[in-house]
């Protein structure tokens, strides 16, 4: 597909919002598009090839250090509502093309390790995986946001070309044509699609869940309210790091005994 009629059929679905059924009938677009591109089919192929490579590497760990260093492993992939939402509250148009372009946490994994420590021993050995290209490191327990939130984020592509769309739209965009959607809307335009893995202690999680649902309250809770409540848990962020810091000495302690 041409930039030309690429741009327009962006403006045309922009225009669209404007419509009274706008906002619905985008809604409806984008969940058709997420069906016939199988998008979801694809993130799951990935998820299905990645999770056996981390639990060999958890199992590993453990044998190792003879204690157990990754707590659990989880994964998931976001929903056509979720897609729609996240770029509904970025002010992004609301296509599948614009989330796959923009979006790299479409297919997500969680690892909840024991300890900081673990986190920074498992991420060292993800970067060891040769299946795995990874693009870009972010690392929020060295700069944390300024919610309070913690973690390590990954963002990996699969190397393999193994992994395709039933239509021939590449994981990592090699080799990839464009394919259109409902109402002749781009859900995807070679673009590729990406992994978040997501790294954190027991601790980190515990806040970090938390921080989730109140996110996803917002728009439901008056403003004052909400603003509190934010307040109160930047300051556990940094109460729940400071344990996590004191409970890591601790268990260095046991380890030389």
């Amino acid at each position: 597909m041409s930039d030309r009629k690429l741009n327009r059929t962006f403006s045309e679905t922009e225009n669209l919002s404007n419509r009274p059924d706008g906002p619905e009938r985008l809604r409806e677009i984008l969940k058709t598009e997420y069906e016939q591109t199988g998008i979801w089919e694809t993130c799951d192929r990935m998820i299905r090839a990645v999770m056996p490579l981390l639990e060999e590497i958890a199992a590993r760990l453990d044998a190792e250090k003879e204690r157990q260093v990754v707590q659990y492993i989880s994964s998931r992939i976001k929903t056509p509502e979720s897609i729609f939402q996240k770029l509904v509250r970025k002010e992004r148009t609301p296509t599948l093309h614009k989330a796959v372009e923009t979006f790299h946490d479409i297919a997500g994994v969680r690892i909840v390790c024991s300890f900081q420590d673990d986190v920074y021993r498992m991420v060292k050995e993800i970067r060891k995986l040769p299946d795995l290209r990874i693009i870009k490191v972010k690392d929020y327990i060295a700069h944390p946001k300024a919610t309070g939130y913690r973690s390590i984020h990954m963002i990996a592509e699969i190397r393999s070309d193994d992994f395709l769309f039933s239509d021939g739209v590449s994981v990592h965009g090699e080799e990839a044509r464009p394919v259109t959607g409902a109402d002749g809307a781009v859900s995807s335009a070679g673009m590729p699609i990406r992994l978040e893995i997501q790294v954190r202690s027991a601790a980190m999680n515990y806040w970090a869940m938390l921080d989730h649902q109140l996110s996803y309250k917002n728009s439901k809770m008056d403003a004052v309210k909400y603003q509190k409540m934010q307040k109160e848990l930047r300051s556990f962020a940094l109460e729940i790091a400071d344990i996590d810091k004191k409970f890591l000495k601790i268990r260095k302690t046991i380890d030389r005994l």
